[in-house]
């Protein structure tokens, strides 16, 4: 097979495998990504996450100097669905409704329930490199998810499988901005794609949709004030100014993804709202005081092998704390009176006060 048909039928076999997209770019080095990424650090932007370096900055804009077999780069966006329309905070059977983000239960196909998406993602991007394997020998190919040290929007750019949004998420022609990234350095020469020349226009609805004003620019993220950071990343006590705009979000965010007209038009079919209970993992619209109330052992039962687990009982005890009193329902108060009085966790035990505090004016 030669490299131009070796091409189309990649990504021929990455649809196969799942993915929304699939294109090629070169080695060479990301400089614009390196620059606003280190301009990020400096501004502060990236307080709070310690990993996030200048090392690994510098790595990540050229993957050809880390791997000096590596000639192209597969850049893939994996779809993922939405959450449904925004069901009332307390449902008709008296539970208090948080939200967790659509990715957090995105799911393996076959009625398996949520999965972690990075596990996911590896195992598609590996079964891509074995096919690949079988059509070429002595391919050598390094994969990138997420949080291995790749640029991975900057990646999808320039292979043209989307454009980057105000919002700052890559928005592809498959699935609007509802995709998670992934990206494999191979040791085949490709063509590159060109990347897109579409964007947002005049649009800017996604800017107004963030409570907290994290997108602080078109394409800005401080990722101090983004309630996915604060409900992820962040650990101990989140700021008193950000709780009372963070809603009943109890893991990540979508309201710039929600507020944006592309999406509208080209997400995927929505989640099902389903049951409120988090017995069988996560799902869209959370009972807050069961998730606030799990021991250890049931956090890690229910969470197990998904996104959500990354933030930890303790972490997500507290945000649902916020929750609650954000929420406005006195019927949570009992809840997290307990919480108050008995959490083994001092940020749990004070975001509980602030709840009760919020509820009871």
């Amino acid at each position: 097979m030669d490299i131009p048909q070796l091409k189309g039928e990649l990504g021929r076999e990455a649809r196969r495998l799942g993915f929304a997209a699939c294109g090629v770019t070169s080695v060479r080095p990301f400089t614009e990504a390196r620059t606003r990424a280190l301009a990020a650090i400096d501004a502060g932007r990236m307080d709070g996450m310690p990993w996030y370096t200048r090392e690994r900055v510098a790595a990540s804009a050229d993957i050809g100097a880390r791997y000096p077999w590596a000639q192209s780069i597969i850049a893939l966006a994996w779809p993922y669905r939405p959450a449904p329309a925004p069901v009332e905070s307390r449902a008709p059977d008296g539970i208090v409704r948080g939200r967790f983000s659509a990715y957090a239960c995105t799911e393996a196909g076959g009625g398996g329930g949520a999965v972690d998406y990075h596990d996911l993602l590896r195992a598609r991007c590996d079964a891509l490199v074995s096919w690949l394997r079988g059509c070429a020998e002595d391919v050598r190919a390094k994969r990138f998810v997420d949080h291995g040290w790749a640029f991975d929007r900057a990646i999808a750019e320039r292979a043209g499988i989307g454009f980057a949004g105000k919002h700052a998420s890559v928005i592809t022609l498959e699935a609007g901005s509802y995709v998670l990234l992934a990206a494999i350095a191979v040791s085949i020469a490709f063509t590159e794609d060109v990347p897109s020349r579409r964007g947002c226009g005049s649009c800017s609805a996604c800017l107004p949709s963030c409570p907290t004003g994290a997108i602080v620019a078109p394409g800005v993220i401080d990722a101090r004030r983004c309630i996915s950071y604060l409900t992820i990343e962040h650990r101990g006590a989140i700021p008193d100014a950000m709780r009372p705009l963070m809603g009943t979000w109890a893991f990540g965010c979508d309201l710039c993804q929600e507020a944006c007209p592309i999406n509208h038009r080209l997400a995927p079919a929505a989640l099902d709202a389903g049951d409120a209970s988090t017995l069988h993992g996560p799902v869209p619209y959370p009972d807050l005081v069961e998730c606030l109330e799990l021991t250890d052992e049931e956090f890690t039962r229910r969470f197990r092998g998904t996104a959500v687990a990354r933030t930890g009982r303790d972490g997500l005890a507290r945000n649902c704390a916020i929750a609650l009193g954000n929420a406005g329902d006195r019927a949570a108060i009992p809840a997290l009176r307990r919480t108050e009085q008995y959490d083994r966790d001092p940020a749990v035990r004070e975001a509980a006060r602030w709840g009760i505090a919020r509820l009871t004016g």
